[in-house]
């Protein structure tokens, strides 16, 4: 029988190139086969006569079907007979058809819809919780305000009735005292005047004319006095005390009590007790009016006195001390 030869290129029967002669068997990763997993088969020789071969007979020197060894000592470029391995089977493993997810069931739906009720019906009531804490407030912010207010007027009509009352007492002292109204000096000449003796007018030892007798505010002296009870004050501003130094004393909210020649001595003992309050002044002064025995002033203000009442001086004191002075933080 004759054997078809190889090609020259090197190739197998299957088609595939083979090892080159002369070269070394070089590992190959598998290749699939084209025909379905089955081995390449054999080209079929043209046989005539007796030579062909009865059917299943196998070839001399013929492997056969699924063997995969070859006879030792073959050529390197003799083809090596070998099964393919088998694509994996697709059979029985097509992916079912997509299948519409199925609806809830009734029952289920049940639920969700009572879920969805329970929760609308926390929400309402919590917002109806948050409304009536909000209408509290306003009524407590309202009652708290309205109470702040009404303190306010009960205060305010207090004061107002108190300083009636304390008007009242205090024109009842004064007439009892023998007391002139109190005289608003402020539209007399000079007595706003706020201006200070200069180094030179008090070096010159020059005099100051008030409008009231005694002053009641206008031009003095650049250095105020302190609280205490004072004798006669001089008018020489070089000498101290002096009377423009009362009048500066005005200006920062000091009530002055002037008492005259006329007082007994128990009268002007009485008095001493005054110049131990703050701003408070007791200075004798000799030149009050005729049948006065004791004056008051503060700046823009003055009231004189037949005779000392000392009930009626603390209202003096208590309705002016600091009220209309221009200054009244000062020392």
């Amino acid at each position: 029988m004759t054997q078809k030869k190889r090609p020259a290129s090197g190739r197998s029967r299957s088609g595939r190139p083979g090892n080159p002669p002369g070269g070394a068997n070089r590992p190959r990763s598998p290749q699939p086969p084209r025909n379905g997993g089955q081995p390449p088969a054999a080209p079929e020789s043209p046989v005539s006569g007796d030579d062909a071969a009865e059917p299943g007979a196998t070839e001399p020197g013929a492997t056969e079907p699924g063997a995969t060894e070859s006879a030792p000592g073959a050529p390197a470029g003799e083809s090596q007979a070998s099964e393919w391995p088998k694509p994996p089977s697709t059979k029985g493993s097509r992916k079912p058809g997509v299948v519409p997810a199925k609806g809830p069931t009734a029952e289920a739906a049940a639920r969700r819809e009572e879920a969805r009720a329970a929760a609308r019906e926390r929400r309402l009531e919590a917002q109806k919780r948050q409304k009536a804490a909000e209408r509290k407030r306003k009524v407590r912010n309202w009652v708290i305000y309205g109470g702040i207010a009404a303190v306010v007027v009960v205060l305010i009509a207090l004061a107002v009735v108190s300083s009636r009352h304390s008007t009242q007492a205090f024109a009842t002292l004064s007439r009892a005292a023998g007391c002139t109204d109190v005289q608003d000096t402020t539209k007399l000449t000079g007595t706003t005047d706020r201006t200070h003796l200069t180094d030179a007018q008090i070096n010159s030892g020059v005099t100051v004319t008030y409008s009231t007798s005694p002053p009641s505010g206008g031009m003095h002296h650049p250095v105020p006095l302190p609280k205490g009870i004072y004798g006669p004050l001089s008018t020489n501003p070089k000498e101290t005390p002096n009377l423009y130094q009362a009048v500066h004393s005005l200006e920062h909210g000091y009530v002055d009590i002037w008492y005259g020649n006329s007082l007994s001595t128990n009268q002007i003992e009485s008095l001493r007790s005054f110049a131990d309050q703050d701003k408070v002044l007791v200075i004798s002064y000799p030149n009050l009016p005729a049948g006065k025995g004791v004056a008051m002033s503060t700046w823009g203000r003055l009231q004189s006195c037949d005779k000392v009442n000392t009930d009626e001086i603390q209202a003096y004191i208590d309705q002016y001390r600091l009220k209309t002075a221009p200054e009244p933080s000062a020392a």
